[in-house]
């Protein structure tokens, strides 16, 4: 009885050290790798984006397709994310150098949060997670003087 009871407990141990090993080298370097090429697109788009209110060429059909790009990388259920989108869409009407700034903390905050993230999710162990609603929260003095 005492052999079976060191055996299982063996298989147990061994099928816990088998699961973190694997979510820590295969899964993590693959999302990782794939999240690093988002946010560097992210990156770009938003640089491209403000350029372009910057200097109130939002109505032009290369600030649209930035828009609808940005619609198809953002989450649609994150309040966060949603605000972005609604931030680009205001500034077709409105180009102004506080909505460009907006956009760019805003975009600025989105990416923090995600590479906080990745960091969390490619360590051995998950913990502890930092405070994504936090880090998303943006302040009035992110974009305005």
């Amino acid at each position: 009885m005492n052999g079976l009871f060191t055996i299982l407990f063996s298989a147990i141990i061994s099928f816990i050290v088998a699961y973190i090993t694997a979510k820590a080298s295969g899964y993590s370097k693959d999302v990782v790798e794939e999240r690093q090429k988002w946010r560097e697109k992210i990156r770009q788009l938003t640089i491209r984006a403000v350029q372009l209110i910057q200097t109130k060429e939002t109505q032009s059909q290369e600030y649209k397709i930035l828009v609808s790009e940005f619609r198809v990388r953002l989450n649609p259920d994150d309040h966060d994310d949603r605000e972005i989108i609604k931030a680009l869409e205001k500034s077709i009407q409105e180009p102004d150098e506080v909505l460009a700034r907006k956009v760019l903390a805003q975009v600025s905050r989105l990416l923090k949060h995600d590479w906080e993230r990745a960091k969390t999710e490619a360590r051995l162990l998950s913990w502890p997670k930092p405070n994504g609603s936090e880090i998303r929260r943006l302040r009035s003095a992110d974009y305005l003087e």
